[in-house]
């Protein structure tokens, strides 16, 4: 990202994750007074926004599939090996992003997806484990539901600068 592009992108922050925004836009070069000026985010928020760290943790992710595998078939307190045989990948990736909790964890933002390694310590920490099968149903889904969740990021950050560049022409072409 390029410094212009980082300010473009900067005035239509209010359409996309404002402080995945501000982070990208300050390691790109922007100023932290610039990104005030541009935002009219108080400089405190700012500082606390650029001390944050950025990506969703492991156990978070965990403790999540916890919560989301915890309707599926069990026998004697461990996941039967039947999800992988019903389902797909993309099927799984459809119910996350139907979950609210998922969508808020932020695994797919404009910027990235999680690594494959993190999805896979993710689901393999779950207790009790999935079988093998649905560990790789699991991974699956959930890279293709993060893709998927960057994909609507990314749309609606173009959104926000297709309608801020139409918004600055209009205003220019007034003032004409």
């Amino acid at each position: 990202m390029t410094r212009e592009e980082a300010e473009a992108a900067l005035q239509a922050w209010a359409t996309v994750e404002r402080d995945e925004l501000i982070q990208a836009a300050y390691r790109a070069g922007v100023s932290k007074n610039r990104i005030h000026v541009l935002t009219g985010t108080a400089r405190s928020t700012i500082d606390r926004t650029l001390e944050a760290p950025v990506g969703t943790d492991r156990q978070r992710v965990t403790e999540y599939l916890g919560r989301f595998t915890a309707q599926w078939p069990r026998r004697d307190f461990e996941l039967e090996p039947v999800m992988a045989d019903h389902y797909t990948p993309a099927q799984i990736a459809d119910a996350l992003l139907a979950d609210a909790e998922f969508r808020a964890l932020r695994l797919g933002t404009w910027l990235s997806t999680p690594s494959g390694e993190l999805l896979a310590d993710a689901v393999t920490a779950l207790a009790p484990a999935p079988y093998q099968q649905d560990i790789s149903l699991l991974i699956d889904a959930l890279q293709l539901a993060a893709e998927r969740q960057q994909a609507e990021a990314r749309q609606k950050l173009a959104i926000g600068l297709l309608g801020g560049a139409a918004l600055a022409f209009a205003i220019g072409t007034s003032r004409a």
